[in-house]
């Protein structure tokens, strides 16, 4: 296994496992997740918050294990866009919350490139 093989065997178990874990606490707080996804006015927030967990855990199992990498890495990426702009509403808050959920959508944009960037190490 040469340097380059080993980062992206390191790149897939951080964020596989960061996705399986979070998908995990997802349903170990489900009613706290369903209750902040009804507060963004998602419809059906209980399950919403069940399927988006299921996916953190089948995509990280998957990253981690290496089948299909391109296409993981491009799904993970696509869901982190899709729930930083469910929940991190920056458009609707002021002050130090909007600082917050700037700091959020900042480090979830740095996730989205290192997703994007394992994809592209898979071709």
């Amino acid at each position: 296994m040469n340097a380059d093989d080993l980062l992206l065997l390191l790149a897939r178990v951080l964020a596989g496992g960061a996705f399986i874990v979070i998908g995990i606490r997802i349903l170990r707080g489900l009613p706290l997740v369903a209750d902040l996804l009804k507060s963004k006015r998602i419809p059906l927030p209980k399950l919403v918050a069940q399927c988006g967990a299921i996916i953190e855990i089948v995509l990280g199992a998957l990253a981690i294990s290496g089948f299909w990498l391109f296409e993981v890495a491009i799904a993970m990426a696509a869901f982190v866009i899709v729930a930083t702009l469910m929940v991190h509403d920056i458009w609707n808050t002021r002050g130090p919350q909007r600082e917050k959920e700037l700091n959020v959508i900042l480090s979830n944009t740095i996730i989205v490139g290192g997703l994007l960037a394992i994809a592209a190490s898979a071709r």
